[in-house]
């Protein structure tokens, strides 16, 4: 290969080059979000790799910096304000209900809060 055909593959192979990702950069997810989703599997006792999963597919793990979405959701759990999306519900909001909506595993009571 001639000094052209070096230089023409070094042009080809460098952006490629360029654009991989560097062996110091921070791994996804291993700040406090990674931290507050660990706390939140244990606390309501869903494996965490569930939390994850269902807060990639509702935003992609874009918090669009505190701003609500297009669509009227925060965070990266793409959370709403469940009073104003249930006012035309009012069987929903009266508050009888379990606000996890999953009756089948009752809210574990703290002791001092069930004396």
């Amino acid at each position: 290969m001639g000094a052209g055909g070096v230089l023409a593959a070094a042009a080809l192979l460098l952006p490629l080059v360029a654009a991989a990702p560097s062996a110091t950069a921070e791994r996804p997810g291993s700040g406090t979000l990674q931290t507050q989703f660990e706390t939140a599997a244990a606390r309501y006792d869903v494996p965490g790799s569930v939390l994850l999963g269902v807060a990639y597919l509702q935003s992609r793990w874009d918090t669009h910096s505190g701003a609500p979405s297009v669509t009227g959701g925060y965070g990266p759990m793409h959370l709403t304000d469940a009073r104003t999306a249930l006012a035309d519900a009012p069987h929903h909001s009266d508050g009888t209900e379990d606000a996890r909506g999953d009756s089948a595993r009752p809210v574990k009571v703290a002791a001092s809060a069930a004396g």
